[in-house]
């Protein structure tokens, strides 16, 4: 996969193209869609986000539409002008193992559409966690990668087992790539209320890092760099240490015109 600049903008985050009106899209490399699964979503019940300076915990729980309804928008021409300007990532998710499959089998038709697939094995706010069963997870992979002729990218965290033996795992299925890293199991205390979801911004970063550096060690495959991307600066560290290119997520928030200028240092 070729992305120039090899910039993504990150699943969840950026929704459904909806920054495209806020950045141009010859500063981004290609653009990830909000996770679909076989059913729809309604996600969790507010409160479901929580910034400070350092992070941001979201408890949104993988709201979507469901995949029959995300190929009807398709199928009814919703996302052409997206997919005009820019190179965009379907990624997708179950809530079992054979609602993975399920979602693969319908979008097969379609995945010449997109530049990748990439595979959510790991969001912290759902409670299904594909990487707790190794043996079901290779499986899995397997699987996948039959029923689909993509470039296939498998979207992993740190939590569950070692992330670059997971990642080795990943490669010897045959797939092109892993997204690193989710957000990350976390808890935020305001006053008498808990909010509980997953954890990203400038607090993730050395996190991340570590996860880029021992997946770079382990395998060959191409690594888009994600947590606590906030600049320049940030994105040169991932290079570093081995990313091929880098998901910008909680950015968008703060500063959505940060994508230029990351964008104008690495084209």
């Amino acid at each position: 996969m070729e992305l120039r600049p090899p910039i993504v903008i990150a699943s969840g985050t950026g929704g459904m193209g909806e920054y495209l009106k806020l950045i141009d899209p010859k500063h981004i490399g290609a653009y990830t869609l909000k996770t679909i699964t076989f059913n729809p979503r309604r996600g969790n019940p507010p409160p479901r986000l929580i910034a400070t300076q350092n992070y941001l915990i979201n408890s949104i729980g993988l709201e979507n539409v469901g995949v029959e309804k995300f190929i009807e928008e398709l199928e009814n021409r919703v996302y052409d002008e997206l997919f005009k300007k820019v190179k965009v990532i379907f990624s997708f998710a179950g809530e079992n193992f054979e609602e993975y499959l399920l979602v693969a089998q319908k979008m097969a038709p379609y995945q010449d559409r997109f530049v990748a697939f990439e595979c959510n094995f790991s969001c912290p706010n759902v409670h299904f966690n594909p990487l707790s069963n190794v043996v079901e997870l290779e499986r899995m992979l397997s699987e996948l990668r039959k029923r689909l002729n993509v470039f296939l990218i498998a979207k992993l965290g740190v939590e569950g087992a070692f992330i670059e033996e997971i990642a080795k795992i990943v490669e010897d299925c045959g797939w092109n790539g892993v997204t690193l890293i989710n957000t990350i199991r976390a808890l935020h205390v305001d006053g008498d209320r808990i909010i509980k979801g997953g954890i990203s911004g400038p607090v993730l970063k050395p996190i991340a890092l570590r996860a880029v550096y021992e997946v770079r060690k382990k395998t060959n495959l191409y690594i888009i760099a994600s947590g606590g991307i906030m600049n320049e600066q940030d994105a040169e560290q991932f290079f570093k240490v081995g990313a091929n290119a880098i998901s910008v997520g909680t950015a968008l928030y703060k500063d959505p015109k940060m994508i230029e200028k990351i964008a104008q240092k690495f084209s």
